[in-house]
């Protein structure tokens, strides 16, 4: 207990003071909860790391705990599984959202509706999408709605390959919407003379993709593309909703850790958690892959600005050669690739443009060594180093091409063609829902195998209240959401105005863009052992505080640009007139900002209700759970467990019209909040 407090108080007092130096009365309380959720967990991680504790037991170990950590061979197994995971699940949103985003783009009628319409997966809670798709993947032992329909067998509980594929589709679905939006801002950023000129030379879409949309748009969604990378390396619900880290694969058995097929980073730590009663050997792994993801965010942070490509290319290159040494490499060949980086950055220190090809061309040596020696020696073989490369290249490199197509189709075909496309994707974006629907109503426990329901019956409803006590779940998270929209408005709006007043204060934002990239698993079970310290664990307030945090970020970033766009001459009069801070604060910036303040409120009322993770590992009281985890109970660990799926289609439909309703009233600010004109 005095080495929780020694270490809480000096690193706060060394945070706040480097953090919240600029109008403290104003942005203490924030910075202070931001340490505490965000920063003290991985703190906490590394101090317990030197110590065998298991309360009240502790006693120095020095770096055995890390040693063990960093030499698992299971702990690089799944992070070298998360990379290419990561990485197919970027490639398909990229294909996919610009293929939806060109097709919208060039739309007049429907366009306002397929926009609505594709961002329906943002809208729905993860944890109700999820288990959706994998009751029509999965079905009962791979026999579903898909297998009848394509023919073929989707087991996820031990088919890998389907298990990857599948899991990676489910993750990238739920991240089209914004992706999408996001090329769709950036497609704004074109002329109008352009787009003329492209069509009186008579480009086909696929000509005017290649050369006018993709290279125009790009380098805006850069910044974008690698923090998708660097989110999927942080991926738990998907993982644990549909095979909680399988199936088992015969190189995943290790004499310290056992990893299947999915078992991505978040889901290794997780597993440790509940098989580790070792604090010492937890804090080592969370410590452990907080500097894996400290050495991508490394790269990642220096996309903020478009013309950092020197520190871009030079912390690849060092990150490149970090994780070799580590063994997360391709070994002795790195070598080469490594040596075509040196020459990049050297030639774009010498001002040559040829430094984007150079880069390429190493980045591709590192690609196809590394499928090379996966096709011959499978997930071992992939390469940490060399996936970081293949996603900065392809940030990095693309010019364009002058793409003329040989066989061209007129433009009825290319209309029927994309009426098709966005036809199939309509589906796939109503299917998860319409699934639920028929669970929910149907009078038998069972997954659905039709799309046609049966035997309808409203009495799901009456049960779900009646027999499981869903109005306490629904008290839970109405207290959590509560709790957090108090915290949120109390503590960001006073450091976003401290910002717009103070340039100095204005700089926090950017502690809590960092903050909201680094967390993960890896400070998640950090924070468990610190709220267990301070009484906040298994309570509705140590969840609110936590969700109020998380969401911290995007909330400053609705509030500061509003407040900062507000007439600045209001407040020159009101220091004239000899009014304090506070009083500018809450007599000028205050009612005017109402309107923003409103949207943060449902947005975090939203992020409450949805909340599904934090309460999981917050929470070990069933009188506490909130209707998020009620819904996951009836469910439980699929293929493991008893699961009631009308019951949890009937909760499903209720959880979805009460965020239905919130999402609606308030999409156009919350949208324009996250999406600015011509970028993100």
């Amino acid at each position: 207990m005095n080495l929780f407090f020694t270490v809480l108080l000096l690193s706060a007092a060394v945070f706040l003071l480097l953090v919240a130096r600029a109008k403290p009365a104003y942005t203490f309380a924030l910075a202070s909860l931001v340490f505490l959720v965000s920063f003290f967990p991985f703190i906490w991680g590394i101090s317990i790391s030197f110590f065998d504790f298991s309360p009240p037991n502790i006693q120095f170990v020095g770096l055995k705990n890390l040693s063990f950590a960093a030499t698992d061979p299971g702990l690089a197994l799944s992070v070298k599984i998360t990379a290419i995971w990561a990485l197919s699940v970027l490639v398909m949103k990229l294909i996919i959202s610009y293929a939806l985003a060109l097709s919208i783009a060039s739309m007049k009628k429907l366009a306002k509706f397929l926009y609505m319409l594709i961002l329906t997966p943002w809208a729905i809670p993860a944890y109700i999408s999820i288990v959706s798709w994998t009751s029509l993947v999965e079905g009962y032992g791979g026999n579903s709605i898909f297998s009848r329909f394509l023919g073929m067998n989707f087991d996820l509980t031990t088919n890998a390959p389907a298990a990857f594929f599948w899991t990676a589709f489910v993750s990238a679905w739920l991240g089209i919407p914004l992706m999408t939006m996001v090329i769709l801002s950036a497609l704004q950023t074109i002329s109008p003379q352009l787009k003329d000129l492209a069509k009186m030379e008579g480009m086909d879409p696929i000509e005017k993709a290649l050369n006018l949309y993709i290279p125009h748009t790009l380098p805006i969604v850069f910044p974008y593309i690698f923090l998708t990378f660097l989110g999927s390396f942080k991926e738990f619900t998907t993982i644990f909703l549909m095979t909680s880290g399988g199936p088992s694969m015969v190189s995943g058995f290790g004499q310290k850790s056992i990893v299947g097929a999915t078992t991505l980073i978040g889901m290794f730590i997780y597993d440790k958690f509940y098989s580790t009663n070792n604090y010492g050997v937890l804090g080592a792994y969370s410590t452990v892959v907080g500097i894996i993801m400290l050495a991508l965010l490394a790269i990642g942070w220096n996309y903020r600005r478009s013309r950092k490509k020197f520190r871009i290319i030079a912390f690849t290159l060092v990150v490149h050669v970090f994780f070799d040494l580590w063994g997360m490499g391709s070994g002795l060949f790195s070598f080469v690739p490594i040596s075509f980086y040196v020459a990049a950055l050297l030639s774009y220190l010498m001002k040559s443009s040829k430094f984007k090809k150079i880069f390429v061309i190493g980045a591709l040596l590192d690609a196809v060594y590394m499928f090379v020696g996966v096709s011959f020696h499978g997930v071992n073989a992939v390469s940490l180093s060399s996936v970081i490369s293949i996603v900065v290249a392809l940030t990095l490199a693309f010019e364009g091409q002058i793409h003329i197509n040989v066989f061209k189709f007129p433009n009825s075909v290319w209309k029927f063609i994309k009426a098709m496309w966005l036809s199939f994707w309509s589906i796939l974006v109503l299917l998860p829902l319409w699934n639920i629907i028929i669970m929910g109503f149907s009078k038998e426990n069972l997954i659905p195998m039709s799309l046609i329901p049966h035997s309808l019956t409203f009495s799901n409803f009456f049960a779900l209240f009646e027999n499981y006590g869903f109005f306490n779940a629904i008290k839970n998270s109405l207290e959590i959401a509560a709790i957090a929209v108090i915290i949120t408005l109390l503590t960001v709006f006073p450091a976003a105005w401290a910002g717009v007043d103070h340039k100095k204060a204005s700089n926090f934002g950017n502690v809590l863009v960092f903050a909201a990239l680094f967390t993960g698993m890896h400070t998640l079970i950090p924070l468990v052992i610190t709220f267990k310290f301070l009484n906040l664990l298994n309570t509705l307030e140590g969840v609110a505080i936590s969700v109020a945090i998380h969401s911290a970020a995007i909330t400053y970033f609705l509030i500061y640009p509003f407040l900062l766009a507000l007439p600045k001459s209001l407040n020159e009069a009101a220091k004239i007139d000899g009014a304090s801070g506070f009083v500018r604060m809450t007599r000028i910036y205050l009612p005017l900002a109402l309107p923003s303040l409103i949207t943060v409120g449902v947005l975090v009322f939203v992020e409450s209700w949805n909340s599904f993770v934090l309460p999981l590992v917050l929470l070990n009281s069933q009188n506490l759970y909130p209707v998020s985890i009620m819904l996951y109970n009836f469910i439980g660990e699929y293929g493991t467990s008893y699961s009631i799926w009308n019951l949890f289609g009937a909760g499903s439909i209720f959880n979805l019209v009460i965020i239905g309703i919130l999402f609606y009233i308030a999409r156009k600010n919350i949208v324009s909040g996250v999406i600015s004109r011509g970028g993100v």
